[in-house]
Order: C-alpha cells, then sequence, then structure tokens
C-alpha cells in the first residue's frame, strides 16, 4: 500500500512539474515574442552584398562621408544611463520603404528592422549601453585610413563597458549574433567588442 503511494505521489509531482514547466513556457513565449505579435518581421529586404576590402566598400557604399553615408539614423536608448542616442548609418543599411523617425528612404531593412528588430522582439535592448554611436567622419585613430564609421556602415555600442584593444565582451555577446547573422562582422574578431561593421577584409 505505500509503495502505490509513492508511486502516486511521484506520478504527481512529475506532472506538477510537467504543467509548471508548460505554463511557464508559454508565457516566456508570450514575452519573447511581442514584436511579431505587433506586426515586426525580419524581412531580409535590399541588403547589400557584404563588401570585402576598401575598393569593394567604395564599389558598394561610395566614397567615404558621402551625402548618403548619414541619411538614415535611428535613436537607441542606453539601458544604463537612460541616455537617447541618434545613430546615423547608410541609406542601403535601413530606412526602408521610408524610416518611421526621419520619412527619408532607404534601400534595405537590415539594421533599423531587421538586427534592431530581433534585439527587442527577444529582450536584448537592456544589453545595449552607454556609449552608442553611428557615422563619423574619421579615421580610425592614430592612422590616416578611413574608419568604416566614414561610411556609415560601423556602429559603435556600449563603449563605456566594451573597451578598446579588449578581447572579451562583458555586454555585446548578449546580442551580436543579430549582427553577424545579418551580415556584420563583430569587432570582437579584431579585439574591438563595441564595434560592429558591414564590411569584412579591412
Amino acid at each position: 500500500m505505500a509503495s502505490i503511494r509513492r508511486t502516486r505521489l511521484r506520478r504527481l509531482v512529475v506532472l506538477g512539474a510537467t504543467v509548471g514547466m508548460l505554463v511557464g513556457g508559454l508565457a516566456d513565449a508570450g514575452n519573447a515574442y511581442h514584436w511579431s505579435q505587433l506586426g515586426w518581421r525580419d524581412s531580409h529586404v535590399g541588403y547589400p552584398n557584404k563588401p570585402y576590402g576598401y575598393t569593394q566598400i567604395v564599389n558598394r557604399f561610395g566614397q567615404p562621408c558621402n551625402v548618403d553615408a548619414n541619411k538614415i539614423y535611428a535613436i537607441w536608448t542606453a539601458s544604463d544611463n537612460g541616455v537617447n542616442y541618434t545613430v546615423r548609418f547608410h541609406k542601403k543599411l535601413g530606412g526602408f520603404p521610408t524610416s518611421m523617425v526621419t520619412g527619408k528612404g532607404g534601400t534595405s531593412t537590415n539594421l533599423d528592422n531587421d538586427v534592431y528588430g530581433h534585439v527587442q522582439n527577444n529582450h536584448r535592448i537592456g544589453y545595449f549601453k552607454s556609449g552608442i554611436w553611428g557615422y563619423v567622419c574619421r579615421y580610425i585613430a592614430g592612422t590616416t585610413t578611413w574608419s568604416t564609421h566614414a561610411w556609415g556602415i560601423a556602429v559603435d555600442i556600449s563603449a563605456s563597458y566594451e573597451g578598446a584593444s579588449s578581447c572579451t565582451s562583458t555586454t555585446n555577446k548578449n546580442f551580436a549574433h543579430y549582427f553577424t547573422t545579418h551580415r556584420w562582422r563583430w569587432g570582437l574578431d579584431f579585439c574591438d567588442p563595441m564595434h560592429f561593421q558591414y564590411a569584412f577584409d579591412y
């Protein structure tokens, strides 16, 4: 009789745990996909081919600091200090069919819809921390070689936390794969974990 009671008790415990996991899983799923429930989709429209080296960057995006390099912008809020950063980038990397913020048309859904949409949809926005920049007409520090920021094809995120010349990541590792699976290279490859660029071999 005691063994029957123990067996029934074990079955109730397993059943309770299973129901708990199902209910918890449904709640997590509901939270994780709130943007998609509001109509967001990872659209993959108009992505430029990934450029390899200086010549291909110029062929895809024009000369450094050209008028299209900062045509589109998005406002990203740093989770640690609440500051709204205006991130400008090349029109080939977003604003399709028109930017909801600027009303200016771009040619792809890459950065402002697809990458950022994944970050929002999967509740990773808390890892966007202070020090967020996009387009800047400048050279790579200490050189006369153009930075990928000069084409509007690079963004820095969490610069206050992800130091330059660091080969490890503290916060950007929590969302970097949304960039790398959408044709971006993560600067962690060359010990600059704050940096993401839409270019390779440069």
